[in-house]
């Protein structure tokens, strides 16, 4: 297929010529009616805001140009089918789980440091997860990747598990070869899923780490508003494999998605991968040269450190640029400076701040460099902060009770001393990242009390955790 065409982009360009009059959604009518305020910054977007009319193609059931733009991703990415997300990879996740667990309390072997929308879409369909703990990289001090041995272990003692959910990039952009997860999952007859929504552009090859689906993994989910150039909430979902219902997928993409998909988005995940498909080995050796420039401006800041995973196996994206702090300040606080500089950096947790780079060579680092060592020009020396624990739990591989059996269990709030040891009765996710601390249905172990005292003394931004300024956390009455 020819990967320099647009085909759902370039339907809507000439929809537009033909200036159409609207007797349909969506009520601003190309832009015809809106706020004075904001239209001259929304006019161009909304004349691309159409809906499912004659030569626009219908997401829910794609015959023409959706059809073939999809069927372009699909070939670039090595994906028997690929489904355009315009809920971003959170319906990509719930679908993908929901494909795969047809009876409640199925057991489903779960990556630990997964994403939210992982967890509510175990939640929702009743499974049982069996948690696997990640490595912990001491050096940039973040949870990493799941060792093989511990998958295997797994699969050892849940050989009645119906897929295992890895997420792979992490945050900071570290990822692992999943070639022999794979094979050891597809002996057993089991599928992987795989979140991999921070790698869409792995696509482009060296020196990015490898693809899942170059991995073998039957579905893999990408954000590909957070790495290629597509609007908020764009996501593909890959599909390359035997094990799974695609039928059933299906429905499920479009039980969670909108019955009125954003044709804007989809334009632009049209887009993108047109674009990530003809990035050319100069344009990406630009994008190595500009960012390494950029971290050498930062090493050469008195204070803070770039620094990246030192983990045997382990590659680092290297769009993800983590910046440690080596002074009194934690990553909370050097991220305050910077946003007084104007930079606005992706997150911080205690000891570091994560930069985001753009898939392109655009010569705004450099300016960015600048105003990082404006922030930066003084930063207090002393002793750097210390964090009680990295771990996610006090077990590198546990199961949670049954959501099914948990439904109608009481629910009260205790004491974080007390509620040690009880089952939890609600979600404990810092944000971001998202990535969930303390899960519905385990037990509360010394390491999670630990973790959220930190936090909180780090005035950390929660999700979930109702009562945690004032101590307290909801768990279950029931024990057993």
């Amino acid at each position: 297929m020819d990967q320099s065409r647009t085909p759902l982009y370039d339907a809507l360009m000439h929809h537009w010529t033909q200036r159409p009059v609207s007797f349909h959604v969506p009520g601003h009518k190309y832009g015809t009616v809106f706020s004075k305020k904001a239209k001259t910054m929304f006019l161009p977007l909304l004349a691309l805001d159409a809906t499912e009319i004659a030569g626009l193609d219908d997401l829910h059931h794609p015959e023409s140009v959706i059809a073939e733009a999809q069927a372009l991703a699909a070939e670039l990415y090595g994906a028997r089918e690929t489904f355009f997300l315009v809920n971003g990879s959170t319906a990509g996740n719930l679908a993908m789980i929901a494909a795969v667990c047809r009876e409640k309390g199925q057991k489903v072997i779960v990556q630990r440091n997964c994403h939210k929308s992982i967890m509510h879409a175990l939640q929702l369909m009743g499974a049982t997860p069996v948690l696997l703990s990640p490595e912990v990289d001491t050096h940039v001090r973040v949870a990493s990747h799941v060792r093989t041995d511990l998958i295997k272990e797994a699969l050892a003692l849940h050989s009645d598990a119906v897929a295992i959910v890895l997420t792979n990039p992490n945050y900071y952009g570290m990822a692992v070869d999943l070639t022999e997860i794979v094979r050891l999952a597809h002996e057993r007859g089991i599928p992987v899923l795989v979140d991999e929504a921070h790698g869409a552009h792995f696509v482009a090859g060296c020196p990015f780490p490898k693809p899942a689906l170059a991995c073998g993994a039957d579905i893999v989910v990408q954000s590909a508003h957070k790495t290629l150039p597509a609007m908020t909430m764009g996501a593909f979902l890959h599909v390359n494999s035997e094990q799974v219902d695609i039928e059933r997928l299906k429905y499920f993409l479009q039980l969670f998605q909108s019955s009125s998909p954003s044709y804007p988005i989809m334009a632009s995940l049209d887009l993108a991968r047109n674009y990530v498909a003809e990035l050319t080995k100069d344009d990406v050796a630009a994008i190595v040269a500009e960012v390494e420039e950029l971290k050498a401006v930062i090493d050469d800041i008195d204070g803070v450190a770039v620094v990246s995973s030192q983990q045997s196996g382990v590659q680092t994206d290297l769009l993800k640029v983590t910046v440690q702090t080596r002074c009194r300040l934690t990553g909370y606080e050097l991220q305050q400076q910077l946003e007084r500089q104007g930079v606005f950096a992706e997150l911080a947790d205690p000891f570091n701040v994560l930069l985001v780079c753009p898939l392109a060579a655009t010569g705004r680092l450099r300016e960015a460099a600048e105003r990082m060592k404006r922030a930066w020009r003084q930063l207090p020396t002393g002793e750097e902060p210390t964090f009680g624990s990295f771990m996610l739990s006090d077990s590198p591989l546990s199961s949670v009770v049954s959501y099914e059996k948990l439904r109608h269990a009481r629910k009260k709030a205790v004491s974080l001393e007390e509620a040690e040891g009880r089952v939890a009765a609600e979600t404990v996710i810092p944000y971001p990242p998202g990535v969930p601390l303390v899960w519905i249905g385990e037990r509360v172990g010394s390491i999670h009390i630990a973790q959220i005292r930190e936090l909180l003394r780090h005035r950390a931004h929660w999700q979930g955790g109702s009562q945690l300024r004032e101590g307290k956390l909801v768990v279950y009455e029931w024990e057993g």
